[in-house]
């Protein structure tokens, strides 16, 4: 306080006045800094929390959209697992059917019960329209099932066929007259192998396919 004194008796009042300015100046600057830093600190937690009001916003609108895909994936796919256990459903009829003819078509031995020849051609119209049906209904649904699970009705499809026209072929051949010994036991045993094989081997592959059909209808 004593250097102070002496400084204002030596260099006059103005030294005073530039105190006074020097003190004064620094108290605004001091303020000047701490005001603009608090407007600073306001505006940053404004943009902030305007971010963070558009983030939130932008949150519904993808949860929304995406509840709405969501919701329209599952009537598809509703739809579509309703129309696939639709087609299994009929498929697996027609299947069933297919292998009931062509077993009793290949049995190498019938009962006659009024008109043999007439029995026999219900026999060759029920297979062929079982092979047609299955076929038919098959060919446009292909589509419902994975390439795996399609190849496999296809080679069944083509197994069908084949084993119906070899035994047709066969059967046509040992009806007819003067057939030597050998000839005749060849075609025999062909045919008896053709009713053999569908009689077992059919069933393994329908059972095969079966615990694929319950996989795509979600049976345990």
């Amino acid at each position: 306080m004593t250097e102070l004194y002496n400084l204002i008796q030596t260099n006059g009042p103005g030294v005073l006045i530039i105190l006074a300015v020097l003190f004064f100046g620094k108290q605004l600057i001091e303020y000047f800094f701490s005001e603009t830093i608090e407007l600073k600190k306001t505006e940053l937690n404004q943009e902030l929390e305007n971010h963070k009001m558009k983030l939130e916003q932008q949150n519904q609108d993808f949860q929304h959209n995406l509840d709405l895909k969501l919701n329209e994936f599952n009537i598809q796919f509703s739809k579509l697992h309703q129309d696939r256990a639709e087609v299994v459903k009929e498929l697996y009829h027609k299947l069933i059917e297919l292998q009931a003819a062509m077993t009793d078509f290949t049995r190498r031995m019938h009962a006659v019960i009024e008109d043999a020849e007439k029995e026999k051609e219900e026999r060759i119209t029920r297979v062929n329209k079982g092979l047609i049906d299955f076929v038919n209904y098959y060919l446009p649904n292909r589509i419902y099932f994975d390439k795996d699970l399609a190849e496999k009705l296809d080679n069944l499809a083509n197994e069908y066929r084949n084993k119906g026209w070899d035994f047709a072929q066969m059967s046509s051949y040992l009806s007819e007259s003067g057939m030597t010994r050998e000839l005749y036991e060849e075609y025999s045993n062909k045919t008896k192998e053709i009713s053999q094989f569908v009689k077992d081997e059919f069933p393994k592959v329908i059972e095969d396919l079966e615990e694929e059909f319950r996989t795509l209808l979600g049976v345990k």
